[in-house]
Parts: structure tokens; C-alpha cells; sequence
């Protein structure tokens, strides 16, 4: 990918991301979804390691959560043995309204403010042809890639503030390549235009919603080998995968004001952030509104088109 400025491809984590102070998450509540393994729990451990007061694990599955919690709660000792950070874990279907719905009840009754929310949870859809698939199946996909975050941002944006603060949230997505490279999960048809659909709806909340209320960061997480892809029979031997902290700590990086500037963009987390700040990279961002944004190939608005 041909990006100004960017010349440099990581694939295992690195000294300007992970455990500095510009990036602490200290009296911060993070609800991650799919946080009980793979790259959600990754991005757990990251936060717990910036020092975040309290981490919400979300998962389908109860068995899942409640492992992941313990493991988490161990990290915490480990890394904070004075002041270790809490973990709780609560299950959810995030394709499911009434599902979300108990973890919003949940969540009010037990007095939680969630300050960053990661949306890490998604369908990967069916190795079929589209037309195979059906509309059900496609719209079982939209669900998980598209109304799950747009429910859970609005459910984000609009809780209710505690007395006597002035909160600012951050809100990270899990994107992926496929949103463009159609061919990067050909085999998975559904998944791409899910997620395309998904990326864009927050992209669109990013042009009407400034960063310092709810700063939106769009992230594909680079290629990361996880016990999904293990269970679905895919081959590890194919391909030499990124280190899974790369992206955990790169969420951390997109969840600090240091990447207020790449409000509403997609960006990998093989970038490298020195270069993302750096001047060719800016001056992309501030020529092209529409740079590293979700529309059509060869045809795109301009700084001048006429509002109607």
C-alpha cells in the first residue's frame, strides 16, 4: 500500500508504543468486546499494563470470559502488585439487540462509565459464494460487522456522564483489510462488505463528532494468527503471521490523545507512528478529507464540493 510518508512495516511491537506515560489509561473503565482471547485479550493486557482502573471483558462465551478474567487478574498482580487493576468479564452476543440490551442493563446497574471502548467482536462469515450464503446468512454478517458497532457507539456515546466530571471517550474499531482488498478473504464473501459497512458508519460519526468528545480510531490489526483461525483449519505454515502484542499495543497507541489527529481514518497497525505524525503523512491527511476513508475507487468528493 502506497501511503505518503510511510515507509517503515512492523511486525512485532516496538519502543514508541507500549507502557509510556503519554499513554496512560490511569482512572480509565475499558470495555473491550471479544477481549477473552486472541487480539481482544491482547489489547486487555496492554491496558492493564497502561495502568487502567478497570477492564470489562465481553464475550458469547461464559467459559471463555470467566478464563480470561483470571488470567488478567493474574497479569494485573504481576504488573501492579500494589494497585492491581480490576477485571470483571460479562457475557454478550454482540449480533444480538436484546443481548446488548442486558449488558447496558448490566452495566447502569452496577454504576459503570466506560471511558474507551474496543470493538474487537466480529463475524467472519461462510466459506460460500455469496448467492450460497443468502440473504439471511449475509444479514446474519451484518448484524456482527455493522449493526453491533453502530449499536454499541451510539449505546457508548450516549450513556450518562457522572456528576461533576467533563469525560472525553475514545472509541477504537477493529477493522480489516478485506474493507478494500476484496480478494484478501475471497473465500469469506460476506465478510469484507460487512465490515466496509461497519468502518463507514463510524467514519461517519467521525465527521460530525469532534475528537475531544469522542475521538473514533479505525484500526486493522495486521495478520495475526488466532485460536479462530486454528479452529476454523486454516494453516499456520502459510504465511509468517504478526506478533499478536503489535496490535494490543498499538490499540493503546490509537487510544491516546497522541492519535487525535487520525480521528475517523483507517490505519494499520504495522505503521509506524513516528511516521504517521510525520509531515508527508499530515499534509495527506489535511489535503484529502477523504484519505484513508471508506468510498469509491476513482471517484471521490473534494475539499470545495457544494454542501446540499
Amino acid at each position: 500500500m502506497n501511503v505518503p510518508g510511510l515507509k517503515t512495516y512492523h511486525k512485532e511491537s516496538y519502543a514508541a508504543i507500549p507502557r509510556l506515560p503519554d499513554l496512560s489509561q490511569q482512572g480509565n473503565t475499558i470495555l473491550i468486546t471479544g477481549g477473552s482471547e486472541g487480539i481482544g485479550f491482547a489489547i486487555a493486557k496492554a491496558f492493564i499494563e497502561a495502568s487502567a482502573k478497570e477492564l470489562i471483558i465481553v464475550s458469547r462465551s461464559e467459559e471463555k470470559v470467566n478464563h480470561a478474567v483470571i488470567q488478567l487478574t493474574r497479569h494485573a498482580s504481576a504488573v501492579n502488585p500494589r494497585s492491581p487493576n480490576v477485571v470483571i468479564g460479562r457475557t454478550c452476543d454482540v449480533s444480538s439487540l436484546s443481548s446488548t440490551d442486558s449488558l447496558r442493563t448490566g452495566l447502569q446497574r452496577d454504576g459503570k462509565y466506560v471511558d474507551v471502548l474496543v470493538l474487537n467482536a466480529a463475524g467472519v462469515g461462510a466459506i460460500k459464494p455469496l448467492l450460497e450464503i443468502g440473504r439471511d446468512g449475509v444479514l446474519t454478517e451484518f448484524n456482527f460487522n455493522f449493526r453491533s458497532p453502530l449499536d454499541f457507539a451510539e449505546r457508548f456515546y450516549k450513556q450518562s456522564i457522572p456528576l461533576k466530571t467533563s469525560k472525553r471517550q475514545v472509541l477504537v474499531e477493529l477493522s480489516t483489510l478485506a474493507i478494500y482488498l476484496w480478494n484478501a478473504v475471497a473465500s469469506r464473501p460476506a465478510y469484507g462488505p460487512s465490515k466496509s459497512a461497519g468502518t463507514l458508519i463510524l467514519q461517519q460519526f467521525a465527521r460530525k463528532i469532534k475528537p475531544d468528545q469522542m475521538q473514533i480510531s479505525i484500526v486493522h490489526p495486521g495478520a495475526i494468527w488466532t485460536d479462530g483461525m486454528t479452529r476454523s483449519g486454516a494453516n499456520a505454515a502459510t504465511y509468517r503471521y504478526d506478533d499478536v502484542d503489535l496490535p494490543g499495543h498499538f490499540v493503546l497507541w490509537a487510544a491516546s490523545r497522541q492519535a487525535e489527529f487520525l480521528h475517523g481514518r483507517f490505519i494499520w497497525a504495522n505503521w509506524d507512528v513516528d511516521e504517521l505524525r510525520g509531515e508527508a503523512f499530515r499534509k495527506a491527511l489535511e489535503d484529502n478529507p477523504n484519505f484513508l476513508t471508506v468510498g469509491v475507487e476513482g471517484s471521490s468528493e473534494t475539499k470545495n464540493l457544494p454542501v446540499v
